[in-house]
């Protein structure tokens, strides 16, 4: 996780070999009260003569939801449960399998739906929409995804935020 950091700008001052690992983020699990590592805090060295601003930052897993205690991969079946013709309420039943509140699941999909707009934005960048004979906007957005992180990928929402750098469902 921390290969290349040395390459890498810090995202406040820009300068490049400042970088160090600061320790790990520690959240709950997704199906348990269990603390696990969800990334890592990142120090930018302005000790001795090192150019840094002395700030931290944090790197999430791509597999986890910025602000959420669910996966990436829950989401996306959720998703793709609700596509396939399930009611919201029944997908995130099956998905959750009772580890999440109903709530939960209504709340991760009122923002992806805020965050669609925002997502063709980032897709288009990568390839132009392809042509898609579905009219509901959600499964166009998941052909583009599709489209732009391959047909292969088990968990495309966590491949996204790889290929893109930036959180699922920021806006």
């Amino acid at each position: 996780m921390l290969f290349g950091l040395k390459l890498a700008h810090c995202p406040h001052c820009r300068q490049t070999g400042a970088l160090n690992g600061h320790g790990f983020l520690r959240g709950y699990a997704e199906r348990s009260s269990e603390e696990v590592v969800r990334g890592r805090r990142v120090f930018c060295s302005n000790r001795g003569r090192r150019l840094g601003c002395g700030q931290t930052f944090s790197v999430l897993l791509s597999t986890l939801l910025s602000g959420f205690v669910v996966r990436t991969l829950t989401l996306f079946c959720f998703a793709t449960a609700v596509l396939s013709g399930l009611t919201r309420r029944a997908a995130w039943l099956r998905v959750a399998r009772g580890a999440l509140s109903l709530s939960s699941g209504y709340r991760l999909w009122w923002r992806l739906q805020e965050a669609q707009s925002a997502l063709r934005g980032r897709l288009c960048r990568h390839a132009p929409p392809p042509d898609s004979p579905a009219r509901e906007p959600l499964a166009q957005l998941m052909l583009h995804l599709r489209l732009v992180v391959g047909d292969s990928e088990a968990d495309p929402f966590a491949a996204l935020q790889n290929v893109v750098q930036q959180g699922l469902l920021a806006r």
